[in-house]
């Protein structure tokens, strides 16, 4: 990445928390819009007309933020709204995520499908997925990624698991595990991402390791320290990001939505999640405080 010298103009007011499922408690000084009555129709999944009606009803409101908190990341498919209301072209979007969110789905737009659907807007160049662990990527979970984005370049995933051959070959060397690169991830990243194109950052803070927080969905390897470092990495490129992966609990009042989620694995009860949302809400500031550093960026971009 290319170090730009330009002016730093990011404070609380560029940052937003976009407050559906009332996770978010870090920081008092990031305004908050109660988004609480669109919790049941949009967690999990949401159909086209719930997203119509909600990008606009926060179309507004967004519109010159650079940080947005999301919540639980059955809310990732947020990102998704947030990308395509960006006014920046040729956007690099970078995600941190246990999982490729690029699966098959087949009620409209799922925490579990947005990057595919995220890849076909016209302002996004490349989506790559970073810090893959999950079963999403083995067995007969294999068959449920979109391969298409992945074929021509446009998806890839950087895992850090071992990978099928089948899978590989499926994917045209798309998918990666980048297990030997681990321990030197920054290295890594110069030798991989040589590119002036502007970055959008979503996280999903599933991507770190069960000891370090844990979230609603099965966690992958990432050491906080690791995330963090990345996330300066980017940061000369970034201009905008989300954030998600916070711990709430719900039970659906919809049967079908109850039903999807206990087939995906979640649900289930967490013990002591008072001192696992204190150390999310920790993380959360953390990456605020290096996001803080977000910039206007050059005409270039």
């Amino acid at each position: 990445m290319q170090e730009k010298k330009v002016k730093n103009r990011f404070n609380y007011k560029n940052s937003l928390i976009l407050d559906f499922d009332g996770s978010n408690h870090a920081n008092t000084e990031v305004e908050r819009i109660d988004l609480r009555s669109f919790e049941e129709s949009v967690r999990y999944y949401a159909t086209d007309n719930t997203m119509k009606k909600l990008e606009y009803f926060v179309a507004e409101k967004i519109r010159g933020r650079k940080v947005f908190f999301i919540g639980s990341g059955d809310f990732h498919h947020i990102s998704y709204l947030l990308i395509k209301n960006s006014t920046y072209k040729n956007l690099h979007v970078v995600v941190f995520d246990n999982h490729p969110d690029n699966m098959i789905f087949p009620l409209s737009i799922h925490c579990g499908s947005w990057v595919y659907w995220a890849s076909k807007l016209p302002n996004v160049s490349k989506v790559s997925v970073i810090g893959i662990t999950s079963e999403d990527v083995s067995g007969i979970n294999i068959l449920q990624n979109h391969y298409s984005v992945m074929r021509s370049g446009k998806v890839n995933y950087y895992c850090f698991r071992r990978l099928p051959k089948f899978f590989l070959k499926l994917s045209l060397g798309h998918a990666r595990d980048i297990r030997e690169n681990k321990n030197d991830l920054i290295s890594f990243f110069r030798g991989e991402f040589n590119s002036n194109e502007p970055v959008y950052l979503s996280i999903d803070k599933d991507v770190l390791a069960s000891e370090v927080v844990l979230s609603n969905w099965d966690q992958g390897l990432m050491s906080e320290n690791d995330l963090l470092e990345s996330i300066k990495f980017f940061l000369p490129n970034i201009v905008s990001a989300d954030i998600c992966g916070d711990i709430s609990l719900y039970n659906f009042s919809g049967l079908l939505k109850r039903i999807f989620y206990k087939i995906d694995g979640c649900g289930g009860m967490i013990d002591n999640i008072e001192a696992h949302i204190k150390k999310q809400n920790l993380i959360n500031l953390e990456i605020l405080s290096i996001l803080k550093g977000i910039s206007e960026l050059p005409p270039a971009f």
